[in-house]
This record gives C-alpha cells, sequence and structure tokens, in this order.
C-alpha cells in the first residue's frame, strides 16, 4: 500500500542535459544530450526501493547509433549513489534520437545527459 501511493503521489522526474560547455567538452568527443534531438522518450520509473523522501540525479554516457537508438550506457556518477541508476538506465535504453550525420554519414556520437528525480511538490 505504501508503495502504490509513493509512486502515485509523485514523482515528478525531470530529466536535464549537462549543458555548460565545459561539461560537453570534458570527456573527448562527448556531448550533451541537449544538443540531440529526441524522438522518443520513456520518463523513468521511480524505484520502489528509493528511502522515502530521497531525491537525487544520474549522469548518464551513452552511445547515439547511426539508426537513432541508445547503446553502452554507463552510469558516470549518482547521488545517492546506486538508488536511480537502474531505473535512469532502463529509461535510456528506450529513447531515440535524431541520429547524427557528419559529411552526409550517420554516425554514432557519444553523449551525456543528467536524469534528475525529484518527489512532486
Amino acid at each position: 500500500m505504501l508503495r502504490v501511493s509513493a509512486l502515485s503521489l509523485a514523482v515528478l522526474v525531470g530529466m536535464t542535459a549537462a549543458v555548460t560547455a565545459e561539461a560537453a567538452q570534458s570527456h573527448e568527443g562527448v556531448v550533451s544530450a541537449s544538443t540531440l534531438k529526441r524522438t522518443h522518450t520513456i520518463p523513468p520509473a521511480w524505484p520502489a526501493s528509493a528511502p522515502t523522501g530521497v531525491e537525487g540525479w544520474v549522469m548518464l554516457e551513452f552511445t547515439l547509433l547511426p539508426d537513432g537508438t541508445v547503446s553502452d550506457i554507463e552510469v558516470k556518477e549518482s547521488h545517492p549513489a546506486g538508488v536511480f541508476d537502474t531505473s535512469a538506465v532502463e529509461a535510456l535504453r528506450q529513447w531515440k534520437y535524431e541520429p547524427v550525420e557528419r559529411a552526409g554519414q550517420k554516425v554514432a556520437q557519444r553523449a551525456e545527459i543528467r536524469m534528475k528525480y525529484a518527489l512532486a511538490k
């Protein structure tokens, strides 16, 4: 019963991309996901195992493939560690983007995104 209440109350999950130029250039060849156009998004589920009242975020790095799908997802950092990681990875795995093109060819691109988990106020 508590689990259902916590899930239904709640959860405002905001997705924010790391948007500073420094963050986009901090890793060779990694761009901020905010520079990519999303075509399909699944919001992350609030983990039933998350402690009551805890909010957090997960920084993910991934490869956008030439077909617009996401692959090779890595959790780079999270707070609190391990609480929202699985939820963020499972959601991102289902996202789709417009492919990146260079010189008329669709190419793979590494990107990073920060998913924020916040309770509805």
